[in-house]
């Protein structure tokens, strides 16, 4: 009789493993991209934390971003489960296949650009640090773009790896 291992609770890392029941439009579905990680803290540039216990998004907070493009602006609440495209609109309107510039909705800042993202020629990933103090080799990097499949969390240095190898993402 073959016995079954438990699924690990926790990554490497420290962060919480949650599988996700229903998968997402634009994800892939091998059995090992079915677990996904819970961001638990995330940062602006500047060090100001950005995750919002106000709005769960799947039980869990997410993180504000506050968004500007010509002729628009406001603010939305992303999922912070890995693989996880719900938003919040808290105000404004994304629109799809549109880019937007990512700030911070505590003090304004930009968030950094990573490398380009292959979905369109001005796409960009936007870097979130997962610690106060930006370290591209512990942070999350997704695409700009409203609707991307890059849209979802990823690991930044998955992201350089991707780049290097392929020369895409």
């Amino acid at each position: 009789m073959k016995r079954e291992l438990p699924m690990e609770r926790f990554s490497k890392d420290g962060k919480l493993i949650i599988p996700l029941a229903e998968r997402k439009k634009g994800t892939k579905e091998t059995d090992e991209e079915k677990v996904r990680y819970v961001v638990t803290e995330a940062y602006c540039p500047n060090g100001c934390s950005i995750i919002d216990e106000e709005h769960k998004i799947n039980g869990v907070p997410g993180l504000l971003i506050k968004f500007k493009r010509p002729g628009m602006e406001g603010e939305f609440v992303l999922s912070a489960i890995e693989g996880d495209f719900d938003k919040i609109m808290l105000s404004g309107e994304l629109e799809e296949g549109v880019k937007d510039e990512l700030y911070c909705p505590h003090c304004g800042v930009m968030f950094e650009k990573l490398v380009n993202c292959s979905c369109k020629p001005d796409a960009d990933m936007v870097v979130i640090g997962l610690t106060p103090k930006l370290d591209f080799n512990n942070a999350v990097s997704f695409c700009n773009v409203t609707g991307c499949t890059n849209g979802t969390f990823i690991k930044s240095g998955d992201v350089i790896r991707h780049v290097r190898l392929w020369g895409t993402i």
